[in-house]
């Protein structure tokens, strides 16, 4: 039942990072990853850099003008001598999705940089544990939404994703299984959200009453 996964195809070149590309990798580690010796020498770098230096890939350098575009073959020289941590970037050339159906889908570069994480990435993974958690009940609300939004009778429905425009389901209908898509009224914009308009859908009559009845008790007060 569990849907395969989907593959990601990045082509591209692997280059040692610029100066300039240093403070900006170096902000994403976290100070409580570090050991006491990077401490160390972080401290000594800095006092390095008051002093008029810099390092590139892990190698001091006094200042000077070479050091303002620092070409190819320094950034090489610098990594065989290399003493600390060396970053690198990959400049991406093409990128491809592979569904779990075979399908392969190119993704425009410029699509991929602007593009931003789902409002609820962080949180599918706790709404689908607690409806796995209410057992019969929900799987029974599954069984019946394939029915009511799409004509098809399952006998096994697993809950596999969950986003800010919907959910997906993996189903078995006889000999067959597939995943099935269903979208959200409007875009979620936080968990309770998702987690409100999936219950919606799953418990039409029940939320419906629950928030008649609640609008009436704030109308008589």
């Amino acid at each position: 039942m569990d849907q395969p996964p989907a593959g990601l195809a990045i082509q591209g070149l692997l280059r040692p990072s610029f100066l300039e590309e240093h403070t900006t990798i170096q902000k994403q580690i976290s100070e409580d990853t570090l050991s006491d010796a990077d401490l160390n020498r972080i401290e000594k770098d800095d006092e390095h850099k008051e002093n008029g230096g810099v390092q590139i890939n892990g190698h001091k350098h006094e200042s000077g003008s070479s050091l303002e575009n620092p070409s190819w073959e320094e950034l090489e020289k610098d990594e065989i001598l290399g003493n600390g941590t060396s970053f690198y970037k990959l400049e991406m050339i093409r990128i491809q999705l592979i569904s779990s159906n075979g399908n392969q889908i190119f993704v425009e570069l410029d699509d991929f940089r602007r593009a931003r994480s789902d409002a609820i990435v962080h949180s599918a993974a706790k709404i689908i544990s607690r409806l796995k958690a209410a057992g019969e009940k929900t799987m029974q609300a599954l069984r019946s939404l394939c029915w009511r939004c799409k004509g098809i009778q399952v006998e096994e429905v697993s809950l596999i994703g969950v986003d800010s425009l919907g959910f997906d389901l993996r189903v078995c209908s006889g000999t067959q299984v597939q995943t099935l898509r269903f979208s959200f009224r409007k875009r979620a914009s936080s968990e309770y959200s998702a987690e409100r308009q999936l219950n919606d859908l799953l418990f039409p009559r029940i939320h419906h009453k629950s928030r008649q009845k609640k609008e009436s008790q704030q109308a008589e007060s």
